[in-house]
C-alpha cells in the first residue's frame, strides 16, 4: 500500500474517495477508497454507477472502504467492448458469497472504466506464510475448505478464476477471501483477440495447470482446482510445485507433510479428468481434520488465531479509519456526479486521454498486484495480415475544418474516406433538454439501449 502521487493519481473516481494505490500492472490501478455520500437522489445515483449501497449506510463514523478498480482504455477498444464488460460486471455482481469480495459499484461508460469491491483488511496469504511459517494441520485444512467454498460459488455462476494463487488468497478479520476472480471474464475476451500462439496463457505460470499453459481458451473448473491445490501446496511449504511451470512430472514432495501429499497428489496431476472435484477436495480436507483428531469449527478457530497473532494486516491510512470527508474532496465528487467525466478524471484531455499539461498527469495498471509473467499485449493491427499501420476500420478521419468565410455560401461536409466495408448512416444527436441532471441522462440512456436490442421498444 503506497500514498496516492498527486502527479498521476486521482482523488475522486465517481462518489469514491481515492486514499492510497495498492497496486498497479498492465491492466490497470487498484485503489484503496471509501464511499463519499452526495446530493443526487439515491435511486438516480444507484442506477448511474449501479451501486449497492444505500447513502445512508456510508454516512457513518466508520466508513466501509473499498478497493477501486480502473481498466486502461485500450484493453476496451474492440467493438462492444464496453457493452461485454458492463455484462461481465453484473456476473460478476452475481456471485454471493462471505469468500468472495462483494461487487459495490461500477461506470461502465467512463473514460477509464472502474469498478469498487469490498476491502478485506488482512495479509495475502504469501504475506502470512513468508512471516509467520507455514500452516498447521488445522489452519490448513480450515484454509482449504474456504477456497473450496470461494470457487464452489465462482463456478456456480459460470465464471472461472484461472489465476488462483497465494497473491490473491486474503486472510481477513471473517476467514480468507478470493481475490480477482472477475479478471477472467475480462482477460478471456482479451485474449481471444490477442493471444495466438500456442503456450501462451494469462496467469501465474508457477501455479497454474498444464492445460491452462497450453491451450488457455479450453480450460474449465479442474484448471481452478489445480490452482487451489497449488496454493495449498505453498501453504504447507512456502514454494509453489514448480519453479517456473508445471511440468509432466511430478513436483519435489520434499518438505510436504506426510498427511497432505495424498490429497494434493491427487490434485497436482496434469491431467484434468484426473483431478477429484471440489466435493473430492473437500472430503479429503475432512479425512485430515478426521485424522489429526480436529472439528471443522476448531480448525477455523485455530486459522483465526494464527491470522490474529501473526499482525501481519497492512496499516491503513488515517483517513481509512475516519469518518470526516475533506469538503473540498466532497465538492469535487459532487461536480464529477453532476457535471461529467472532466472533474471525475481531471487527467483525461490531449487525444490519447493523457494531458501532459495537467497537474494529474498520466495513468497505467492492474487489478491490484503486478505479475511479472504477464504477456506482452499484441497490437490489433497484428491480428490482420497485410493491414497498413494504423488502420481503424470503424473509424473515419474528418479533415480539419477550415476558417469561416462569411461571403462565401455555406461549401457541403466532404465526403467521408472509404472504408473496408459500409458506415451505417449518422444518427442524428439530440441534445437533452436542459436542467436534465447527467445521472438522468445516463440511465434513460442506459435503459433505451437494452430495450431496443430487446426489440421491446
Amino acid at each position: 500500500m503506497e500514498p496516492l502521487d498527486a502527479d498521476r493519481d486521482p482523488r475522486v473516481l465517481g462518489p469514491f474517495e481515492l486514499l492510497a494505490r495498492l497496486g498497479a500492472g498492465g491492466m490497470g490501478v487498484a485503489y484503496l477508497a471509501r464511499r463519499i455520500p452526495l446530493d443526487d437522489p439515491a435511486d438516480e445515483l444507484a442506477a448511474m454507477y449501479r451501486l449497492v449501497e444505500p447513502d445512508e449506510a456510508v454516512d457513518t463514523a466508520e466508513p466501509r472502504l473499498a478497493v477501486v478498480k480502473t481498466i486502461q482504455q485500450h484493453l476496451l477498444d474492440q467493438p462492444g467492448a464496453r457493452e461485454r464488460f458492463a455484462r461481465e460486471i453484473d456476473s460478476v455482481r452475481a456471485v454471493v458469497s462471505d469468500r468472495v469480495p462483494a461487487l459495490r459499484a461500477a461506470d461502465t461508460e467512463a473514460a477509464e472504466p472502474w469498478f469498487a469491491m469490498d476491502f478485506v483488511h488482512g495479509p495475502p496469504l504469501s504475506t502470512l506464510v513468508e512471516g509467520a511459517g507455514v500452516l498447521p494441520v488445522g489452519p490448513y485444512a480450515a484454509l482449504g475448505l474456504h477456497l473450496a467454498d470461494a470457487l464452489r460459488a465462482i463456478h456456480g455462476t459460470g465464471l472461472l478464476h484461472r489465476d488462483l494463487k497465494p497473491d490473491n488468497v486474503v486472510l481477513g478479520p471473517d476467514g480468507p477471501v478470493v481475490l480477482d476472480f472477475g479478471l477472467a471474464t475480462l482477460i478471456e475476451r482479451r485474449t481471444s483477440q490477442m493471444v495466438t500462439g500456442p503456450g501462451e496463457a494469462w496467469g501465474t505460470r508457477r501455479y497454474m495447470s498444464y492445460e491452462q499453459l497450453r491451450d488457455f481458451r479450453r480450460t474449465r473448473e479442474p484448471t481452478d482446482v489445480y490452482g487451489l491445490g497449488a496454493t495449498l501446496f505453498f501453504a504447507s511449504t512456502g514454494r509453489a510445485p514448480y519453479a517456473h511451470e508445471p511440468l509432466l512430472t511430478p513436483p519435489d514432495w520434499q518438505g510436504v507433510d506426510a498427511a497432505l501429499r495424498p490429497l494434493l497428489a491427487q490434485i497436482l496431476v496434469p491431467a484434468p479428468e484426473r483431478r477429484p472435484d471440489l466435493d473430492g477436495v473437500e472430503m479429503g480436507l475432512r479425512a485430515i481434520l478426521h485424522e489429526a483428531a480436529l472439528t471443522e469449527e476448531r480448525a477455523f478457530e485455530e486459522l483465526r488465531v494464527w491470522v490474529r497473532e501473526a499482525a501481519l494486516a497492512p496499516e491503513l491510512p488515517p483517513e481509512a479509519l475516519s469518518g470526516r470527508v475533506d469538503p473540498a474532496v466532497r465538492e469535487r465528487a459532487q461536480r464529477a456526479v453532476d457535471e461529467g467525466d472532466a472533474p471525475d478524471r481531471p487527467w483525461a484531455g490531449a487525444g490519447d486521454g493523457h494531458d501532459p499539461e495537467s497537474p494529474w498527469g498520466g495513468s497505467a495498471g492492474f487489478f491490484g498486484i503486478v505479475d511479472a509473467e504477464e504477456p506482452e499485449p499484441v497490437e490489433p493491427d497484428a491480428l490482420r495480415p497485410g493491414t497498413p499501420p494504423g488502420y481503424t476500420p470503424t473509424v473515419v478521419d474528418e479533415p480539419a475544418a477550415e476558417p469561416a468565410r462569411p461571403a462565401a455560401p455555406a461549401e457541403p461536409p466532404p465526403a467521408a474516406a472509404p472504408t473496408s466495408y459500409p458506415l451505417p448512416a449518422p444518427r442524428p444527436t439530440e441534445e437533452p433538454p436542459p436542467g436534465v441532471p447527467r445521472t438522468v441522462r445516463r440511465v434513460a440512456e442506459r435503459l433505451r439501449k437494452t430495450y431496443a436490442h430487446s426489440g421491446k421498444l
